[in-house]
């Protein structure tokens, strides 16, 4: 930076000299007119460096400032004392250092410029975006340069965004997958972009603008349509996703969706058109497909719902038809329970006393034909064979009353008749009574019967003799069908439910048969012909009666290995 070589007067001074004061006053005359136009021109001075632009007065010959006003001081962050007899020069570009040496040396007398002003004490680099403009006058002594710079640094950003902004827009534009077009009020294209080109098969914008020249005449195939975009342009300024067939260069037709409006400047009247084409002829097709599809599926809807009509008309029958046969089955079944029940109580009342007059006669004639016992061998024979008709009448007896009271028992259950007379019962005490009582059945056997209790079993609601009555059928079972082993009743708490297993170490169950476990009259181990007959209603008893309870009956079974049945009732 060169420093000032002839600092000019301090202001007090020049004012004291223009006033008259001075040493060097010669007359005070013109005192009044000297000191209005002092006041008027600082009046001015006061306005200029209220002005938002910089404003630099530049000796010609030195190039040096002579004055700064305005917003000098704060544009270059000097006060404007201190730029004075500064170099103008120092705060310039190079370029506009050759145009302000242009201006000194009368090759123009004004100019307009954009540089940059070097701001003083900033990182180097740093500089203000103006504009300056310059003249030409003639000074007191000699010419000077007016020099007015504007900061135009908000502008600049405004330009730049404004630049970007342009920038993004264009490449939206040109990458655009749909069609961008602008036209003249005419129809005629000013700006496409390669998206549209590319839908109407030209090879580029530039194509397509010159074989194009009314985007609606040109391109839109159908005259409705031409003369539908144009009635809605006039009325409503714009075509709103309107689908119309288009022409291609080569002759080809694709369906097309168009939007358009028109443009207006500022004072209302229109300017241009602008406006996108999207190539929609694949969702045509599709829709075209799927409305065939549609029409397809309609009829077949309509030639399904004929035929389900017609089932449904016959399923009614069959079902009406059904129905009357359940209420036959139904009343035959009532009809059945009802006439087991009659001929059981009817056949139990004779057969009772056949049975104990059987069991007198046996008794009597034991007495009578002890003595042949020691008699001749052909009469203790015959003696002893009666014996054994009348024991075989009286075995045969008690089964047959067995077989009618499970058919009495298995018809009420199944008639929703049987009475349970239900209370508060300890299962441990029912298993024990039943385990004890089973004990007689082990004469002669090599089975050991076990029992085991797991804790103390809560009391459970139910019938107390019906609950015997299943363990007893499910012991007496598993003893009759193992011959070695074990036959083992064991109880637990299980949740809610008390749990209660049979299980036995016998032949088991044949596979074949174990779907058939609790259905009526059938025989467990039915093909072993050396094991007593029973009435092949115990387990179908057992299974109502455990039901009936809110509990449920269910066994696993292997031949050859045994089987264990369960049975679960509700705590109370």
């Amino acid at each position: 930076m060169k420093a000032p070589t002839n600092p000019g007067p301090e202001p007090d001074d020049r004012r004291t000299r223009l006033l008259g004061f001075g040493e060097h006053s010669v007359s005070k005359s013109y005192y009044p007119e000297l000191r209005r136009r002092l006041e008027e021109l600082e009046r001015f001075r006061s306005l200029l460096d209220q002005t938002g632009d910089a404003i630099f007065l530049v000796d010609v010959g030195s190039g040096r400032i002579t004055d700064a006003a305005g917003a000098a001081g704060a544009m270059l962050r000097l006060g404007s004392h201190e730029l004075v007899g500064r170099f103008f020069e120092d705060f310039l570009p190079v370029d506009a250092v050759c145009q302000l040496r242009g201006l000194f040396s009368g090759d123009f007398a004004a100019g307009r410029i954009e540089t940059a002003l070097a701001l003083p004490g900033a990182v180097a680099g740093t500089r203000l975006p103006v504009e300056m403009t310059f003249r030409l006058a003639q000074g007191g002594d000699g010419p000077i340069a007016v020099i007015v710079a504007r900061d135009v640094i908000e502008r600049k950003k405004s330009e730049e965004a404004l630049r970007r902004a342009e920038e993004r827009y264009r490449g939206i534009v040109e990458n655009a997958a749909e069609g961008i077009f602008q036209s003249t009020l005419t129809g005629r294209l000013m700006n496409v972009n390669p998206a549209l080109a590319a839908i109407l098969g030209y090879t580029s914008a530039l194509d397509l603008m010159e074989h194009v020249k009314n985007v609606v005449d040109d391109v839109v195939d159908c005259p409705d349509d031409r003369h539908r975009i144009r009635n809605e342009l006039e009325r409503y300024d714009q075509v709103k996703n309107l689908e119309v067939q288009l022409l291609t260069k080569s002759g080809q037709r694709i369906w097309g969706l168009i939007n358009a409006r028109r443009i207006r400047d500022g004072e209302g009247q229109a300017e241009r058109f602008d406006g996108s084409v999207q190539d929609v002829s694949v969702r045509k097709k599709a829709e075209e497909t799927l409305i065939r599809y549609h029409d397809e599926l309609e009829q077949r809807v309509a030639e399904r719902t004929a035929e389900l009509t017609r089932i449904n008309e016959r399923l009614l029958h069959e079902v009406t038809i059904r129905k009357r046969a359940e209420e036959a089955a139904e009343a035959a079944n009532r009809a059945k329970s009802d006439f087991l029940s009659m001929v059981s109580h009817e056949i139990r009342t004779p057969l009772t006393s056949v049975l104990g007059f059987a069991v007198l006669i046996q008794k009597r004639l034991q007495k009578l034909l002890a003595p042949l016992t020691d008699g001749p061998p052909q009469r203790r024979r015959q003696a002893e064979q009666v014996q054994e008709n009348l024991g075989i009448i009286v075995a045969e007896g008690e089964r047959l009353k067995h077989l009618i009271n499970d058919v009495l028992d298995l018809a009420k259950l199944e008639a929703g008749k049987m009475a349970f007379h239900k209370d508060r019962v300890d299962p441990a005490a029912v298993i024990r009574h039943v385990m004890s009582a089973c004990v007689g059945l082990l004469q002669g056997s090599r089975v050991n019967l076990t029992t085991s209790i797991e804790g103390r079993l809560p009391e459970i609601v139910g019938d107390r003799d019906r609950l015997i009555q299943v363990l007893v059928n499910l012991v007496s079972n598993a003893l009759k069908f193992t011959e070695t082993g074990s036959v083992a009743c064991r109880a637990r708490v299980q949740g809610h439910s008390i749990v209660i297993e049979v299980a036995d170490t016998g032949i088991g169950i044949p596979e074949a048969e174990q779907h058939k476990v609790f259905e009526k009259f059938n025989q467990i181990g039915g093909t072993l012909t050396n094991k007593p007959k029973g009435t092949g209603l115990g387990l179908a008893i057992c299974k109502h009666i455990v039901e009936s309870h809110g509990g449920r009956i269910f066994f696993v079974s292997k031949p050859g290995a045994g089987s264990t049945f369960t049975f679960t009732l509700p705590i109370a």
